[in-house]
């Protein structure tokens, strides 16, 4: 019966073997290979819970990071912004930790740790977006700190009154009127 169809259909529009040429042809070249296979930046965003602190935010970050690298991608910035209050109520929380995260990796990779991230309890919402080279944070470039050096304030300076120099008596001054 199958092989009756198939060969009804051949008759029509030509040795079809169940898949359109154009199709086949589409999945031969090079260019939709390479799609398949090159890495992808993406942006990951997510929310920690009110009762997060640094410790739980550092230790969620890490984890993050390690979950982009067992998966084979590139952690490229990392962000934490802190405390913040939300727009509306998540799981009774008014207020979470924002953690942000920048990384490349192949696209079937990213869907299947996008579900790892879904996992997470201690996520109360998440983002992830695939952005352009373009839209990569700028690095922060490193200051380097200075040491610290113990100065002692300068002296205040010293006015013509604490030297004893002013007299006492001052003499009034007649300005004459340019205009008389």
């Amino acid at each position: 019966m199958i092989g009756q169809v198939l060969v009804r259909r051949s008759r029509h529009r030509g040795p079809v073997t169940g898949m359109r040429r154009d199709i086949l042809r589409r999945f031969e070249t090079n260019a939709f290979q390479r799609s398949l296979f090159t890495l992808r930046y993406y942006e990951l965003m997510w929310i920690l819970g009110a009762e997060a602190d640094d410790e739980s935010s550092e230790q969620s970050a890490q984890a993050v990071e390690s979950l982009i690298e067992d998966r084979g991608g590139e952690v490229l910035r990392s962000a934490d912004w802190g405390r913040r209050s939300l727009a509306y109520p998540i799981n009774h929380n008014s207020e979470g930790v924002y953690n942000v995260v920048q990384f490349s990796m192949e696209p079937d990779q990213a869907s299947a740790f996008e579900k790892e991230i879904l996992a997470d309890q201690a996520i109360i919402r998440h983002l992830q977006i695939r952005i352009e080279e373009s839209d990569l944070l700028p690095v922060a470039p490193v200051v380097p700190v200075a040491p610290v050096v113990d100065v002692a304030p300068p002296a205040p300076p010293a006015t013509l009154a604490d030297e004893g120099e002013v007299d006492e008596e001052l003499e009034p001054v007649e300005i004459e009127a340019a205009g008389e």
